[in-house]
């Protein structure tokens, strides 16, 4: 049986278990000029739905890439918007972090095309510079995994 893609509530998000991917690149980031553009479509209150991918079981575990850097606890901003998960804390992948989360996902698997867009999605020399930071971080994983030349070769098309 396949891994479903999304989890449909917030009861097993957790620190080891952040939001990441899509759901996390659409939560508004107040100052920023990333993501955030179609946080309904993750997070559908009307409905009582959200549709969001977690870290270490539809996304891979990315902490020996990456550490905790770019996670955020969520719990608040969350609780604005409608949503919470019975006193628990919830965490999610900042902007960079959720989409060096898709960028290693990609790189580690067998797809062919990654679906990041790095000008469309951090539009700043600044916010493109945060995300390479990220990058860099698991560089020395994703070199000891034979999979360093695939995503350089990708970042070299960007």
């Amino acid at each position: 049986m396949n891994q479903p893609l999304f989890d449909f509530d917030l009861k097993r998000v957790s620190r080891t278990h952040y939001i990441t991917g899509k759901a996390a690149i659409n939560f508004p980031d107040p100052g920023s000029t990333t993501g955030g553009w179609h946080f309904l479509s993750y997070f559908d209150r009307k409905s009582g739905v959200a549709k969001v991918s977690l870290a270490g079981i539809h996304y891979p575990d990315t902490t020996d890439f990456f550490g905790d850097a770019g996670l955020i606890d969520v719990t608040d901003e969350l609780a604005m918007r409608g949503w919470s998960e019975d006193g628990k804390r919830l965490f999610m992948a900042d902007h960079y972090r959720a989409a060096a989360d898709m960028i290693i996902k990609w790189a580690v698997g067998d797809a062919k095309r990654c679906n990041v867009e790095i000008a469309d999605w951090f539009p700043s020399t600044c916010e493109r510079q945060g995300l390479l930071v990220m990058l860099d971080l698991g560089k020395p994983v994703l070199l000891r995994r034979g999979r360093l030349q695939k995503m350089e070769a990708w970042l070299r098309s960007q």
